[in-house]
């Protein structure tokens, strides 16, 4: 098998958004104001995160009896053997996808395979996948896309930190592929996140629906099975090699730039100050693009649940602010300082990866960038 190196994000790294606007109006009128006062206050319309499928609002119930069902979600979704048909909306993009899914000697073996569009398949392996295109005889490889992995329950793992960001509103039962679920939303607190809209099994607390829903509380994203099986042993053939099975003339290509330790020389820090509310730095290191010989910067800031990622680069010339929406529907903003590319994406809204290119800055007590700074970031 040939093999190829090439610099492309990690694609558990790429995220989307919606750019928020606030706009006060402000009517004096002294005369009608006894009058306003005295009308009872008129209740503030549910939004759809908020609502059953009959339209009534859901109910905050008890929030630690909801985190504990995420919890069991998340547990059968990473450690039980199932398979089925799951379909994968945003957009005009629509997705079929069969899945098998076992755990195997401490570590999560998956197969996900399509059943529209090109041929392909996604094979997971622990904390690695390889993402494979027969009619290309081609394969990539890297980390498990967690922030993309549909209905795996991975982003939710930090379910005892949910209420710190989000309230849990409990909006009753349902169906999903004709499984009775727990329907219920999480519902962001501020306009630095998405909300969800979980079902959750009850015989067997699988998720069976996951929706996306932006600062508006209007859907943008939808999972769901639609045929779901219990499956008690299956054999993968990538359960010890993730290329198992390929033949020699698939092109082998690696995602994402080299991990390094340090860049050759010293270089001034950069640091996202201030971060948006509830977020935290959770990772930062330096990588290397094999294609172009620089090094950037990647530092990882999550609340636990929405994740977002920012590069520091080198880049010859200044490029424009900008916002945009990648091919997979995630947000991004840039913008450059002297000729340094600040890059921020996420599945978190426009004003999250705004503030982070924003407030992305020089350290104040870094020095100067030694001789020869000039190869990298600066």
């Amino acid at each position: 098998m040939r093999s190829k190196r090439f610099h492309i994000l990690p694609l558990k790294h790429l995220v989307t958004g919606t750019l928020v606007s606030v706009t006060l109006f402000c009517v004096s009128s002294v005369s009608a104001e006894p009058l306003v006062k005295a009308l009872p206050a008129e209740p503030e319309a549910p939004s759809e995160l908020e609502t059953t499928a009959s339209g009534e609002s859901g109910q905050a119930g008890n929030e630690r009896d909801l985190r504990q069902t995420i919890a069991s979600m998340v547990d059968a979704m990473a450690h039980g053997t199932y398979g089925g048909r799951f379909i994968h909306m945003r957009g005009d993009q629509l997705d079929l996808m069969r899945v098998i899914h076992r755990y195997v000697d401490g570590q999560r073996v998956e197969l996900m395979v399509s059943e529209n569009g090109e041929i392909r398949e996604i094979r997971r392996l622990g904390d690695r996948c390889a993402c494979v295109w027969p009619e290309r005889q081609q394969v990539m490889l890297g980390d498990y896309p967690n922030i993309n992995s549909r209905l795996s329950g991975e982003r939710f793992e930090s379910a005892d930190r949910l209420s710190e960001n989000y309230r849990l509103i409990d909006l009753g039962g349902s169906r999903v592929a004709g499984q009775a679920c727990h329907l219920m939303a999480v519902v962001p607190r501020d306009e630095f996140r998405y909300g969800y809209k979980l079902c959750i099994g009850e015989t067997t607390p699988l998720l069976l629906r996951m929706s996306i829903y932006d600062e508006a509380g209007s859907p943008i994203e939808h999972n769901q099975f639609t045929e779901l099986e219990q499956i008690d042993s299956v054999e993968l053939t990538f359960q010890d090699n993730l290329t198992a099975g390929l033949e020699e003339e698939f092109h082998q290509i690696e995602l994402g730039g080299e991990p390094v330790e340090r860049p050759p020389v010293r270089q001034q820090q950069w640091v996202v100050e201030p971060l948006p509310a509830g977020f935290d730095v959770r990772s930062r290191g330096w990588r290397r693009n094999p294609v172009t010989g620089q090094y950037f910067e990647h530092i990882v800031v999550s609340d636990g649940l929405a994740t977002a990622s920012v590069f520091v680069e080198k880049r010859d010339g200044d490029a424009a602010r900008q916002v945009s929406r990648t091919d997979q529907g995630m947000t991004k903003a840039a913008r450059s300082v002297d000729n340094v590319r600040i890059t921020a994406i996420g599945d978190v809204p426009t004003a999250t990866v705004e503030l982070l290119v924003e407030n992305t800055v020089r350290h104040p007590l870094s020095g100067p960038a030694t001789e020869g700074a000039s190869d990298v970031s600066r």
